[in-house]
């Protein structure tokens, strides 16, 4: 007969919602070894997890302490046969992410507001709308289901796509030329500036 237990994937992707995949992975082994085990100990875990240990000190706040063993309260529940979530605890999980998330986008804000010494106000909030965006479930970030975010890197990619921001960046007379050849009215929304010393003009963004 094959071992089961019932997965409550709502309830999974709320919970797990802040780890990472390495983490997530961990963590199932986890539950799968006491589904099949019982409570274990500090080193069974060990040999569990092996070279990824190192999730443990994520995953433990998952799991209770009793003389020396360890298990998850809901795993141990599901096999007993005497614990269901109930409506008001699902709730409260809700809140707790929502919560977290709201802590995400705020950190993530703060981490902006730095670059608008480099970059103009309006395409920082485009930038930031895009990737605080939540995914389906509801439970991350855009920008958190990358697999590396260097919002420097990132603002630098955005900033060349941007055609605000492009439009309005210092140009030279070639780049006129390649601007406005198949609309010349273009040239009415620029001047040529000259800086002391330079010797040829730059054309700026006015209207």
């Amino acid at each position: 007969m094959k071992k089961s237990f019932p997965f409550e994937y709502e309830a999974y992707i709320a919970g797990t919602a802040f780890f990472n995949r390495r983490e997530k992975g961990a963590y199932v082994d986890l539950l799968c070894y006491q589904a099949d085990k019982g409570r274990m100990t500090l080193q069974n875990i060990k040999d569990v997890l092996n070279g990824d240990f190192d999730c443990w000190e994520k995953l433990k706040s998952k799991f209770i302490e009793e003389n020396g063993l360890f298990y998850n309260r809901k795993m141990e529940s599901v096999k007993t046969g005497k614990h269901k979530k109930t409506c008001e605890e699902i709730a409260i999980d809700r809140v707790k992410l929502d919560q977290m998330l709201k802590d995400q986008k705020q950190k993530f804000y703060e981490d902006c507001k730095p670059w608008l010494a480099k970059y103009p106000k309006d395409m920082l909030r485009r930038f930031y709308n895009y990737w605080t965006e939540m995914n389906k479930p509801g439970t991350r970030l855009k920008f958190e289901l990358q697999q590396t975010f260097e919002i420097g890197k990132r603002l630098a990619t955005w900033a060349s796509k941007d055609k605000d921001f492009v439009s309005q960046q210092p140009k030279t007379y070639e780049e006129m030329l390649e601007l406005c050849k198949n609309d010349p009215e273009l040239w009415k929304h620029y001047k040529a500036v000259k800086k002391e010393g330079e010797r040829k003009a730059v054309f700026i963004h006015i209207d």
